[in-house]
C-alpha cells in the first residue's frame, strides 16, 4: 500500500512537471516579496541618472502607488526627472506640491530651491529671485540651506542684469563651505562660465591697440571659464557641464570668426592683405579646432553618462558644423 502510494505521488510530480516552465506572479511573491517603497524608488533614481527616463517614470509611478513611508521623496523626485527633461512647468507643480504637502519634511527646502531653478529656466528671472528672497526671509534654516539660497540668488542676480552683484554672492557663497548639494554648485559654476563667456563675446575687436588689448582680455575670460568648467566637471552633474561645453565651445567659435572679420590694420598695405588674412586664419585654426574639442567632449560625455536631455543635441550639432576634414570619419 506504502508502495502504490509512493508510486502515486511521483506520477503526480510527474506530471505537474511536464509543462511547468515558468512560475505564477502568485508563486513569484511567495518566494520573493515585492520591492517597497523605498528600493522602486533607489531604481528609479539609478535610471534617471543614467538617462532611461522612460523606465524612471515608470518605476516612479510604481513607488507612487505603494505604501510606504518615502512619499514626500517619491513627489520630490518626480519634479526632478521632470527638471531633467526639461519640463520646467510640470517640474514647478510637483515642486510645488512637494512645498505643501510635505512642508516639514527636509525635501521640501530642496523643492523650493528647485523650483526657483525652473522658474529660471523658463525666463522668468525675476519671480525666480523672488522666490528666493521669500525663502531667506522664512523660518531657521541651517548652513546648507542658507548657502543654496545665497548660490540660487546669485544666479537668478546674473541673470537678472545684476551680474557683478551675482558674481559676487556666488564666490562667497561657493567659499563658505560644500555640502551634499552638487547640484546647485555645479549651477553656480555654470552662471560664472554663462557671464564669462558672454562678456568674451561682448568685447568686439575694433581699432588696432584696442583690438591687441581686447583680444587678449576675451581670451583670459574664456581662459577663467575653463577653469570653472573643470571645477564643475568634479561634481558629477552631467546635465550643467554638458552645457558649459557647449558654452566654451560658442566662445572658441565666436572668438575665431572675430579674428576672421576683423580687417587689416591700416599699417598693412593693401597688396599685402589677402597675405595677412591667410596668416590670421592660419593662427586662428588652433581656437576653431577648440571649438570642436568642447563640442566633441560634449558629445562623448553624453554618451558615456547616457544623457538624452537637448543639450546633446545641440553639442551634436554644433560639433558637426566645426568639424575638421580629417576627423569628417570620426563617430
Amino acid at each position: 500500500m506504502l508502495l502504490m502510494l509512493a508510486m502515486l505521488a511521483v506520477g503526480y510530480a510527474d506530471e505537474g512537471m511536464e509543462d511547468t516552465g515558468s512560475f505564477s506572479d502568485e508563486e513569484i511573491e511567495a518566494v520573493e516579496p515585492p520591492p517597497t517603497q523605498l528600493e522602486l524608488l533607489e531604481e528609479s533614481v539609478a535610471l534617471r541618472r543614467m538617462g532611461a527616463f522612460e523606465d524612471a517614470s515608470n518605476m516612479l509611478a510604481r513607488a507612487a502607488e505603494t505604501d510606504g513611508d518615502v512619499d514626500a521623496q517619491v513627489a520630490y523626485h518626480r519634479g526632478v526627472l521632470f527638471e531633467v527633461t526639461e519640463q520646467w512647468a510640470e517640474a514647478i507643480e510637483a515642486y510645488r506640491t512637494v512645498t505643501q504637502a510635505w512642508a516639514d519634511e527636509p525635501v521640501a527646502a530642496d523643492a523650493w530651491f528647485r523650483m526657483a531653478y525652473c522658474q529660471e529656466e523658463m525666463g522668468d528671472h525675476r519671480t525666480s529671485l523672488r522666490t528666493v528672497r521669500q525663502l531667506q526671509r522664512k523660518g531657521q534654516w541651517n548652513e546648507a540651506d542658507d548657502r543654496s539660497m545665497e548660490l540660487q540668488r546669485g544666479i537668478a542676480e546674473t541673470r537678472a542684469g545684476k551680474t557683478k552683484r551675482g558674481i559676487r554672492r556666488i564666490l562667497r557663497a561657493l567659499e563658505s563651505g560644500e555640502d551634499g548639494r552638487s547640484w546647485i554648485r555645479a549651477k553656480a559654476r555654470l552662471a560664472l562660465v554663462r557671464v564669462q563667456t558672454a562678456a568674451a563675446q561682448g568685447l568686439d575687436l575694433k581699432g588696432d591697440a584696442k583690438a591687441a588689448r581686447r583680444l587678449k582680455k576675451r581670451s583670459h575670460l574664456i581662459a577663467s571659464a575653463e577653469k570653472q568648467a573643470i571645477a564643475m566637471f568634479t561634481l558629477g552633474e552631467p546635465e550643467f557641464a554638458l552645457e558649459g561645453l557647449l558654452l566654451l565651445g560658442d566662445a572658441y567659435l565666436a572668438l575665431y570668426e572675430a579674428m576672421l572679420e576683423y580687417p587689416p590694420p591700416r599699417s598693412v598695405p593693401k597688396d599685402q592683405h589677402e597675405a595677412y588674412r591667410q596668416t590670421v586664419e592660419s593662427k586662428a585654426a588652433i581656437l576653431r579646432a577648440k571649438a570642436f574639442a568642447r563640442y566633441d567632449e560634449g558629445v562623448r560625455v553624453a554618451a558615456r553618462t547616457q544623457w538624452v536631455g537637448s543639450v546633446t543635441e545641440r553639442l551634436k550639432e554644433a560639433r558637426d558644423r566645426v568639424r575638421p576634414v580629417e576627423a569628417q570619419q570620426s563617430p
